[in-house]
């Protein structure tokens, strides 16, 4: 997740985006799927490609709870869904973040958040983090897309909640190219071993549930965080599932990717993501 603020684009080719968040964007560079009945061998072929997937899914989950466990680095959500996190206070993140797969041309965005954090060292604490981002290749560049969370945690060991809304173009002709914006509450919580999150969004056409889990640890002597996420697409009728990582190479620059899963249809693609980070 993620460092910037929330742009629902489709990774899914059926959902056809730029990168990010799976839920919905307008297609633009989706792979295109035969309409022949589906037969026995590719029944056979899909049940063998969702057990890897979900082997992976797994393998991922374990490994992050077995591993050694330190402070976390900052984001504001995981691979493809949102969390309770936010930005740190007076933090500018900028980023550029692509998606490439074997039936998809190369996905670019950009754009930053901003953290707001005054109530850093109060028990129960306050923030907030907004952004902009949009799409810059291939096609044309644009719309820009505003988001906006608010998360309230009454103490430093209890579950925290996330409300915001994400993917919000300004007119009509914007929302008809970058789709219809997405509300949704999230809860974050640190049980020490790993850290868990659940939540759920509302869109037009589009409502997702999601969750995910997250740990960090030391490589190196640099914060790297293992994280695998899963949310509804398709408006509750499909899966689509992630593996990934972020890595901060010092406290001006972190590296993020991960492997974004279909779990029914849809080819797998991957994401990178380059953050620049200024603290005033």
């Amino acid at each position: 997740m993620t460092f910037l603020g929330w742009r629902i684009g489709a990774i899914e080719s059926e959902h056809r985006g730029s990168c990010w968040v799976a839920w919905t964007r307008p297609v633009r560079c989706g792979t295109s799927h035969p309409t022949r009945p589906p037969s026995d061998a590719d029944h056979n072929e899909l049940g063998s490609s969702r057990a890897k997937r979900s082997q992976t899914i797994v393998a991922a989950f374990l490994i992050a709870a077995l591993l050694p466990r330190n402070a976390r680095a900052s984001a504001s959500g995981l691979d493809n869904i949102p969390t309770a996190d936010t930005a740190p206070h007076l933090t500018l993140v900028l980023q550029e973040y692509s998606t490439v797969g074997a039936e998809r041309k190369p996905d670019h965005t950009a754009g930053f958040k901003f953290g707001i954090d005054p109530w850093e060292t109060n028990q129960w604490r306050n923030r907030f983090v907004w952004g902009l981002d949009g799409h810059l290749a291939p096609g044309d560049a644009g719309p820009a897309s505003f988001n906006v969370k608010y998360a309230t945690q009454p103490r430093s060991n209890w579950p925290a909640l996330g409300l915001g809304v994400a993917n919000l173009a300004v007119t009509s002709d914007d929302r008809d190219r970058a789709g219809q914006p997405f509300s949704y509450a999230v809860v974050t919580h640190d049980f020490g071993l790993l850290r868990l999150h659940g939540g759920y969004g509302l869109q037009a056409r589009n409502n997702a549930g999601f969750a995910g889990v997250d740990r960090t640890f030391k490589l190196f002597n640099r914060d790297f965080t293992l994280r695998a996420d899963a949310l509804q697409t398709q408006n509750e009728s499909q899966w689509l599932a992630s593996v990934g990582g972020m890595y901060v190479f010092c406290k001006y620059f972190a590296l993020e990717t991960w492997g974004n899963l279909p779990v029914e249809r849809g080819e797998p693609s991957v994401t990178i993501k380059l953050d620049f980070i200024w603290a005033f």
